[in-house]
């Protein structure tokens, strides 16, 4: 994008190889503001206009706005406050005004290192992408080590922020965010949709149960399994043995007929509505031949087609919900769930009001319930298509509050 300047010169924004981002005219400064760093950062580097989970979008637009207290609103947050440049000391917070009082918490104790904060956050996630990092693995284990990586880097750039035992307001819970991203890799030809190391599914037997895994004798899975990377996952890496979505496993697998005969088991059974409810019935009783794989919400039987390694639910109720889709193969449903996993073990963590103590404005659950559903959507976007799919049929739930309450 080239520089886009209003009428009175009072705004110019810029892109660099991280995005967009946004610089000023000297003549948009306040004067309040009186931080000479700050001041020429501003004029000569930028912020980005959103990255990190923070918005500066308003900062291009009208420059900063001053506040109350020599401080000046530089951007936004979607699930907390506002994030403020002190004029004279250059440190940035994030901020919450409650009637005449306002609280705060140290974000940065410089705008360059603010803007180091950012790149580093973002740099996480995109290298991520890069499949040859770290050889290809992906999993638990690389997780910690691509974020213990980023945070060292993290901590040159601003060691005064996290030179608290306090854990620094907000980049903390977003770098446990962005490292999920090192879970798995895409997967190329004839590997499933994502690629991920064996201790994925043993963290998730953990977080989901009681830490078993049960893997798959070859010689024990059925002929009609003829789905290659579905039966190397089976064998593998296996899957959780406890905790509800995979306990109704047996070995060897049984077809959806065999083992729910009564919907299955006749020419008449299991017929639900097509979606979106206008073009008359859809018929399932095509997954009688699918292999029944474990539970899934709502007392629902997951299929898995044998042929393609994809997963369905059946219609088991009037109304013809949910979709039949589920997910795009097994690696998908193992990926989301753990990724879940991840965020509710955080989200636990916070459950009884320890960030209330630690920090005055930042809350973590609050930044967790707001990216769940898109960190879980991103693992198979298609599984939350239409608001008649499953997952986001529960992330919508009024009842519950959501994928995490």
């Amino acid at each position: 994008m080239g520089t886009d300047s209003d009428a009175t010169g009072e705004r110019q924004e810029a892109a660099t190889s991280d995005g967009q981002w946004c610089r000023l005219a000297k003549t948009a400064l306040p004067a309040g503001l009186t931080h000479a760093p700050s001041r020429r950062f501003l004029v000569e580097e930028g912020l980005p206009v959103a990255a990190a989970d923070l918005d500066f979008t308003g900062l291009g637009t009208d420059g900063p706005e001053a506040g109350a207290d020599g401080l000046f609103v530089l951007g936004e947050t979607d699930y907390c406050g506002r994030v403020v440049l002190d004029g004279s000391t250059g440190e940035v917070y994030l901020m919450e005004e409650a009637g005449h009082d306002a609280r705060r918490d140290l974000l940065a104790s410089s705008l360059p290192a603010l803007a180091g904060l950012i790149r580093e956050t973002e740099e996480l996630s995109a290298a991520a992408r890069r499949t040859e990092e770290y050889g290809g693995r992906r999993g638990p284990a690389v997780v910690a080590e691509a974020r213990d990586a980023a945070e060292r880097r993290m901590r040159a750039v601003d060691p005064r922020l996290f030179a608290s035992d306090i854990p620094p307001a907000h980049w903390s819970t977003v770098l446990l965010m962005r490292s999920l991203s090192w879970g798995a890799r895409p997967g190329g030809p004839g590997e499933p949709l994502h690629v991920f190391d064996a201790d994925l599914v043993e963290d998730l037997a953990r977080l989901a149960g009681d830490g078993t895994v049960h893997r798959f004798a070859p010689d024990r899975l059925p002929s009609r399994l003829t789905h290659e990377p579905t039966r190397r996952l089976l064998i593998g890496m296996g899957l959780p043995s406890d905790g509800g979505l995979f306990n109704a496993c047996e070995e060897p697998l049984r077809t959806m007929g065999e083992v729910y005969p009564k919907s299955f088991g006749s020419e008449t059974g299991d017929v639900g509505e097509i979606e979106g409810g206008g073009d008359g019935p859809v018929d399932r009783r095509y997954q009688r031949e699918f292999l029944a794989l474990g539970w899934w919400p709502h007392d629902l039987a997951v299929a898995l087609d044998g042929t393609t390694g994809r997963l369905e639910l059946p219609g088991w109720y009037d109304d013809g919900e949910p979709h039949p889709y589920l997910h795009h193969d097994l690696s998908a449903l193992l990926y989301a769930c753990w990724t879940y996993e991840r965020l509710r073990g955080e989200w636990d963590r916070w459950e009884y009001g320890a960030a209330e103590e630690t920090w005055q404005v930042f809350d973590p659950k609050n930044l967790l319930h707001r990216c769940v559903d898109e960190m879980v959507e991103a693992v198979d976007p298609e599984a939350f298509a239409t608001p008649r799919h499953s997952w986001r049929m529960l992330a919508e739930d009024d009842h519950t509050g959501g994928l995490l309450a």
